[in-house]
C-alpha cells in the first residue's frame, strides 16, 4: 500500500488544500483524488513523489490528468 498526498486548488483563490490518504493502487488514488478534491487543479504525490497533475474540465465533472508539473514541491 502507497501514501498519497493531494494538494488541491482552485484557480480564484491561493488557498491550497492537501489530503493525505492511502491506497494500494494508482487507479485507486486518483479515483479517490477526483472525489475528494475541493478545487480545480490539483497534483498528485506517491510516496513523496510527483506522479500527476489534474484539471477539472468546467463543469463536466471530468478531470485532465497529465503530467506532473515541474514547479511543485511536497
Amino acid at each position: 500500500m502507497s501514501h498519497y498526498v493531494l494538494h488541491s486548488w482552485d484557480q480564484r483563490s491561493a488557498a491550497r488544500e492537501e489530503i493525505a490518504f492511502d491506497s494500494v493502487s494508482i487507479a485507486g488514488a486518483l479515483d479517490k483524488a477526483k472525489k475528494v478534491a475541493s478545487g480545480t487543479k490539483a497534483d498528485l504525490y506517491e510516496n513523496g513523489r510527483p506522479v500527476c497533475s489534474m484539471e477539472l474540465v468546467g463543469k463536466t465533472g471530468v478531470w485532465l490528468i497529465g503530467k506532473p508539473n515541474e514547479s511543485t514541491e511536497d
